[in-house]
């Protein structure tokens, strides 16, 4: 009767892997100046959209949970007008520097699509790993079914990035 709770602890571990993908790169989107980059991290949210959806209906999975620092939140904190240093504060970056004037873009980021590829195929690599972990464990055939799901969802998305990662150093 113990490894309910573990399991239940592990599931909602994985599900909280995944909401912390969909907010970093919803976060990563709303600060990146290119716009293929922007399509590369929605490209990413909504496979891990996908994967939330599925992971959250295992036992237990739904509500917060301490999960592994997975994603680079730290590297996209800061929401500061590249013209006068100001700080905005929230989730957003304002429509313009409520300091200096200047348009939403001073707030954005040059982020390279090899760079935002790298940081999808990281994440996912590492949250592939604990999804794999977990599937391990699992000893409810249901249970790792919709795993092997999540993991094929994973796996896609890893190997997309890999080939996108490729491809743009091939044409470079």
């Amino acid at each position: 009767m113990k490894a309910q709770p573990k399991i239940a602890d592990a599931n909602r571990q994985v599900a909280q892997v995944g909401r912390d993908a969909v907010a970093f790169f919803r976060r990563a989107k709303s600060l990146a100046a290119d716009p293929r980059v922007k399509f590369i991290f929605d490209r990413a949210t909504e496979v891990y959209e996908r994967a939330v959806k599925l992971l959250e209906s295992l036992p237990g999975a739904r509500g917060k949970a301490k999960a592994p620092d997975i994603f680079p939140f730290s590297e996209y904190e800061r929401i500061e007008c590249y013209v006068c240093g100001f700080e905005a504060k929230g989730d957003e970056p304002p429509e313009s520097c409520p300091s200096c004037g200047a348009a939403r873009y001073a707030f954005e980021r040059d982020v390279s699509q090899d760079k935002a590829w790298d940081v999808v195929a990281k994440g996912t690599r590492d949250a592939l790993a604990l999804t794999r972990k977990l599937a391990a464990s699992a000893d409810k055939p249901a249970q790792r079914d919709l795993l092997a799901k999540v993991i094929e969802i994973q796996k896609a998305l890893l190997e997309e990035a890999k080939e996108e990662r490729a491809r743009i150093r091939a044409a470079a």
